[in-house]
């Protein structure tokens, strides 16, 4: 795994939880993993189209996701319901907005698909590895998962 191909997501989640949730982020020791996932975390899983191919899954433990839709939405949130979801899901959205801007900047063009949301225990992975950048942060524990055909 090319550390060009990594680094435009770990900016970018750094950036939208900083920008976005009020969070500092601490980047821990990344590893490769086969893609199982606590069953209550909340998972987004973006397709990535263009000059690189491949997904990334957005890994949120429950502790986490929940102080997370509480600061998106401004309200204490006991439950990840379809608001929470959805809150999620934008926020995989604009952290794979800003990663593609930061491709294109270095003449990297992809486009990334809608993100899809589903519990740890729900997903199933079609993919044999991924590369693993777990970060913590006073909210909790996150991690983003990057496979990129090559």
């Amino acid at each position: 795994m090319k550390a060009e191909h990594v680094n435009p997501f770990i900016i970018s989640v750094c950036k939208i939880m900083k920008d976005m949730c009020m969070l500092d982020l601490k980047i821990g020791k990344p590893n490769m993993t086969k893609g199982s996932y606590p069953s209550d975390a909340s998972i987004i899983k973006l397709g990535l189209v263009g000059s690189l191919t491949g997904q990334v899954v957005l890994n949120i433990s429950q502790q986490a996701a929940l102080d997370i839709v509480s600061k998106m939405v401004m309200m204490p949130v006991q439950t990840i319901d379809e608001m929470g979801q959805s809150a999620i899901s934008e926020l995989g959205n604009m952290i794979a907005g800003n990663a593609a801007t930061v491709f294109a900047n270095n003449n990297i063009l992809i486009d990334i698909t809608t993100p899809s949301y589903c519990l740890g225990k729900e997903y199933k992975p079609d993919v044999p590895e991924m590369f693993s950048v777990p970060f913590s942060s006073d909210s909790g524990e996150l991690s983003v998962d990057v496979f990129i055909n090559e």
